[in-house]
This record gives structure tokens, C-alpha cells and sequence, in this order.
């Protein structure tokens, strides 16, 4: 361990030295991991919109619950809430008094509901009822169907459901392709480090021959990979920030509605910014442990 923390300089001027002196091959490795990191930068500007967009859709995926006529008094109304609260799953809980309810009549039904306004208001008081995992949304409506204040429960039914079921299928999708990404990249990488190492094998035949150490001869070349890899996420990063900025400034910051609104510019591109960066780095080291790896692998 000890000699490894002295040869660690070395190590490092090995791999920039390396670099200059194959600077084709070391372009063509970076171009890899760019093309790669590109496509990723876009699967995670998509990825952290979509997010943003489930989880708004989520948040505003309420139950209705509409209470019976005798929950009129100030205590009774208090009871409904504390029972509606002690649902396991339940976030929060809203109230809404039936001139409330009345106005939402309207706002979606028309101005034909108007003449109920005053003593004619024959609606009941309600709550609005939020739920921690909208999974869980069904089996919470059902719990609240049972409670005896309760006159009717809403949430939507098959529509909100298969609403959640493509939400989830979209996550578990944008899941696989990263994974698919990152094997992809681990590819690219290792042939073009393996690439690398088979030009440079008199280098390290000789290397052998004076009886230098498998990791002593590994070293160098992960950190060249790891450099690689940081070359290869420069033009990625400059990429997501600013087509991510023109992106967002053409469509004025949402798609069609406020309830899709974007990630903010800031911190959302800093923060891929910063995962293209150690993830090219870390797609080096690992692509290019692997190669030589598998090519050192001989018998003293």
C-alpha cells in the first residue's frame, strides 16, 4: 500500500503522458464515452422532467370525500377530520364547506348552478383527501368508504389507476435504459482501452520482463481511462447546459400547462453536469480495469 501511495505521482504523469503521446487513439476512446454521455445527458434531462411531472400528477391526486348532511356543526366536522387522518397512508386532509363545493360545481358544470347559492345550497361539506403513495390511493378510498360521517367517496376509479399504472411503467422504463446506457458505455470504452493496450504491448512485455507488478502496469492505464472519460463528458456538459437553456426558454419554462412545468435551469443542469462527470470517470476506470485486466491475466 505504501508503495502504491509513492508511485501515485507517477502514476498520474504516466497517464497524461500516455495520453499525448497516443493522442489519436485517446480521442477516439473519448469520442466513445461522448456520444455515449450525449445520449445519456438527453435520457436524463427527459428522465428528471418526467419525474417532476408523475410526481405533480401524484400530488394532486386527491380523494373526495363527501360527508353526510348531519356533519354541520364546527365538532362534528373536527371528528371527520381526525378519523380521515388516522387512515394509514393518508398525507393530508383539506376541508371544503358546501358553499365551497358549490363554486366547484359551477366553475366545472356552468353558471346554471348558480340559483343554489345562499339557503338553496342543497350540497354537503367535504375533504379533500391527499395520500402518500398513490398506489395506495384505491385501497385508502376503500378504508374512508366505511367510515359512518362519510356519505361519498371519490377518486377517480379504473381511469386514475391505470393513470398511476403507466406513471410507474414509464419510471421502471427510464430504470432499464440506464442500465442499457451504462453497459453500452462500459462497452465502448473497454474495446477502445483494449485497442490501446494491444498497440502498446511491447511497452508492456517490457515492463514484465524487469518484473514489474500486474497492478503496477494497471495502474497507469486506469487512470488514463479515468482521464479519458473525463475528456469524453466536457462536451456532453456543455451540451445539457445550454440546450437545456434553450429548450427551457422556448417553451417558456412548461409544455402546454403550468401543471407541466420544467426543471429549473439551476441546479438541474448542474446537477447532471455533475453526473456526466464522475460517471465518465468512473466508466473509465471501470472499463479500462477490465481490459487490461483481461489482458495481463498470465501465469508468473
Amino acid at each position: 500500500m505504501i508503495r502504491f501511495f509513492k508511485a501515485f505521482p507517477k502514476f498520474i504523469k504516466t497517464a497524461f503522458l500516455s495520453i499525448f503521446r497516443h493522442i489519436a487513439m485517446s480521442l477516439s476512446a473519448s469520442s466513445a464515452v461522448t456520444i455515449t454521455l450525449i445520449l445519456f445527458s438527453a435520457f436524463l434531462m427527459i428522465a428528471g422532467n418526467v419525474s417532476l411531472f408523475t410526481n405533480s400528477i401524484e400530488d394532486d391526486l386527491q380523494i373526495h370525500v363527501v360527508l353526510k348532511a348531519d356533519v354541520k356543526t364546527q365538532k362534528k366536522i373536527d371528528e371527520a377530520k381526525d378519523g380521515l387522518e388516522k387512515i394509514s397512508g393518508v398525507r393530508r386532509v383539506t376541508f371544503s364547506d358546501k358553499d365551497h363545493e358549490l363554486e366547484l360545481m359551477i366553475k366545472e358544470k356552468g353558471k346554471e348552478f348558480e340559483m343554489y347559492r345562499g339557503k338553496d345550497n342543497p350540497l354537503c361539506n367535504a375533504f379533500f383527501v391527499s395520500v402518500k403513495d398513490a398506489n395506495q390511493i384505491k385501497a385508502i378510498n376503500a378504508q374512508i368508504e366505511q367510515l359512518p360521517f362519510v356519505k361519498q367517496s371519490v377518486y377517480g376509479g379504473n381511469s386514475v389507476s391505470k393513470m398511476i399504472s403507466v406513471l410507474n411503467t414509464i419510471r421502471s422504463g427510464g430504470l432499464v435504459f440506464v442500465g442499457l446506457l451504462t453497459l453500452l458505455a462500459l462497452f465502448l470504452i473497454s474495446n477502445s482501452i483494449k485497442l490501446t493496450i494491444y498497440a502498446r504491448n511491447a511497452e508492456i512485455s517490457i515492463m514484465r520482463n524487469v518484473g514489474a507488478a500486474n497492478w503496477y502496469i494497471k495502474v497507469p492505464f486506469m487512470m488514463e481511462g479515468m482521464l479519458i472519460g473525463l475528456m469524453g463528458a466536457v462536451l456532453p456538459c456543455i451540451f445539457t447546459y445550454f440546450g437545456y437553456q434553450y429548450f427551457f426558454d422556448m417553451l417558456n419554462g412548461q409544455i402546454i400547462t403550468s401543471l407541466f412545468t420544467l426543471q429549473p435551469i439551476m441546479p438541474f443542469t448542474l446537477q447532471i453536469c455533475g453526473i456526466l462527470l464522475l460517471g465518465g470517470m468512473l466508466v473509465g476506470l471501470v472499463g479500462s480495469f477490465f481490459s487490461t485486466t483481461k489482458y495481463l491475466r498470465w501465469k508468473r
